[in-house]
């Protein structure tokens, strides 16, 4: 009896060993497996400590010795910077950090190594960096990965800096022929051919700015140039801005519909990129809606984030496919609207997914659902965005 009363003990204890060795042999194959990627990868703590490093990370950012990064804040072995050299603090929404509590995703960045500063001198270098949250453990924890940019990558990024400085050049020169053109217009010709040509030449140059205004503005914020000045404050403070800025006229043609709950919500956003989302939804609906263009939006919290519905008064998307093309560059769905009023590009809601992404938020957009049969059924975009009570 006492034999068997030993092998019974002995039983369990040979199980955990199995599964022991089973683990050891597990966790080595994920180790080569991580070590045989070329991308650097950090696994870091809910306080931005790094616990985890892989081979590449090691020869990356430690001069090969895990030692030298594990244990380190990320702000004393990295130094992240947007793609114009500007430091990317770590109580920036835009930081890979802050921006994982929306779940995955990726940006360009340049970065900086300073865990071996004394040692050797620092370098710069653009990298894609991909942020991710790991659910599966009780603590918060987050993966980095940094890598190298891919042959296509680099080529989209050379474009989109092209765009940037070709936008740039051609401002200065269109500036020129509207101020000529306006002075044009001041003297007292006797052709009313003439007097209709430079009116004609004045819309045509306004509407160029207005195009290359928009594409420096999309490739400053594709290429990270973009200079945001977020503020947290009161929701209705940001929409109230924007609308004393409207004309008369068109003040009128926007009903806000605020709910008493909105008045303890605190968002970060930008006031300027407020204003220029808005200008572009405004203006969207005045060039292709029927009638007077007027614009609804609505205000509907929720407990972690809240929704800006924004309806205009147009003709019917007849299909729902439209809903995927919406924000696309360069797309224009007249002929679901009013043909006449046609004359975009189909930049303006492309820069509102844009600017609200950019600050954190998210934007999708259809037909108007909640209008009736004896109703204009429009373009109805929804804008979400975190808030704090």
């Amino acid at each position: 009896m006492a034999h068997m009363a030993a092998d019974y003990r002995l039983d369990p204890d040979s199980d955990a060993t199995a599964l022991v060795e089973q683990l050891r042999q597990s966790l080595g194959l994920l180790r080569v497996a991580f070590d045989a990627t070329g991308e650097a990868m950090l696994i870091l703590d809910d306080q931005r400590c790094i616990r985890w490093v892989n081979r590449q990370a090691a020869d990356d950012f430690g001069e090969g010795s895990s030692l030298r990064v594990i244990g380190r804040q990320l702000g004393s072995v990295l130094i992240l910077r947007h793609l114009d050299q500007r430091p990317l603090l770590t109580d920036d929404l835009h930081h890979p950090l802050n921006q994982v509590v929306h779940g995955e995703g990726q940006t360009n960045l340049l970065v900086e190594v300073v865990a071996n500063q004394q040692s050797s001198p620092s370098q710069v270098l653009q990298r894609m960096v991909s942020w991710r949250p790991i659910v599966e453990m009780k603590s918060e924890f987050t993966l980095l990965i940094f890598r190298d940019l891919d042959p296509l990558e680099r080529a989209l990024q050379q474009q989109r800096s092209f765009i940037n400085r070709l936008a740039h050049e051609l401002r200065t020169p269109l500036a020129i022929m509207n101020g000529n053109l306006r002075r044009l217009s001041r003297k007292n010709f006797e052709s009313q051919f003439l007097l209709q040509s430079l009116d004609d030449l004045r819309s045509e140059t306004q509407r160029m700015t207005g195009l290359v205004d928009k594409l420096l503005l999309l490739s400053e914020l594709d290429t990270d140039r973009y200079h945001w000045h977020l503020e947290k404050r009161n929701l209705s403070t940001f929409l109230l801005y924007w609308l004393d800025s409207l004309t008369p006229h068109r003040r009128s043609l926007v009903q806000l519909r605020l709910p008493d709950a909105s008045a303890h919500c605190e968002v970060e956003l930008d006031q300027r990129a407020v204003c220029r989302i808005f200008d572009n939804l405004l203006e969207n609906s005045l060039r292709f809606a029927s009638g007077s263009g007027q614009l609804d939006i609505q205000v509907h919290v929720h407990q972690d984030d809240l929704d800006l519905i924004v309806s205009d008064q147009g003709p019917a998307l007849t299909l729902n496919d439209d809903a995927s093309l919406l924000f696309e560059r360069f797309t224009r769905l007249e002929e679901h609207r009013d043909p006449s009023r046609s004359d975009g590009v189909g930049l303006g809601l492309a820069l509102v997914k844009s600017l609200v992404e950019g600050m954190g938020g998210s934007v999708t957009g259809g037909c108007n659902i909640e209008a009736t049969d004896n109703e204009p059924h429009g373009l109805q975009v929804c804008i979400s965005f975190q808030h704090s009570s």
